[in-house]
């Protein structure tokens, strides 16, 4: 059976109140011995975390991209020349 999947928009501090509420829920489910419940939340604690660390690379990349090039290596980038 296909599963259905969803796309959520979250900013990157809902994404971290989330990964806070999922490490207690682990915690939660450790403490009353529900093994299953643990693991479910761990799993999805670790996808958000991954989440999380694409973003802060995708915006860590975005903000080189857009940085300005110093006069002279922007010059010698459109001429062509190496710097000295």
């Amino acid at each position: 059976m296909h599963e259905s999947t969803a796309t959520i928009k979250l900013t990157r501090s809902e994404i971290e109140w989330n990964i806070i509420a999922l490490v207690w829920m682990e915690k939660s489910s450790d403490e009353f011995r529900r093994p299953q419940d643990a693991k479910m939340f761990k799993k999805l604690k670790e996808d958000f975390i991954n989440i999380k660390e694409a973003m802060i690379e995708g915006e860590s990349l975005a903000r080189e991209k857009n940085k300005p090039y110093p006069k002279k290596e922007y010059i010698n980038k459109i001429t062509g020349e190496k710097s000295a």
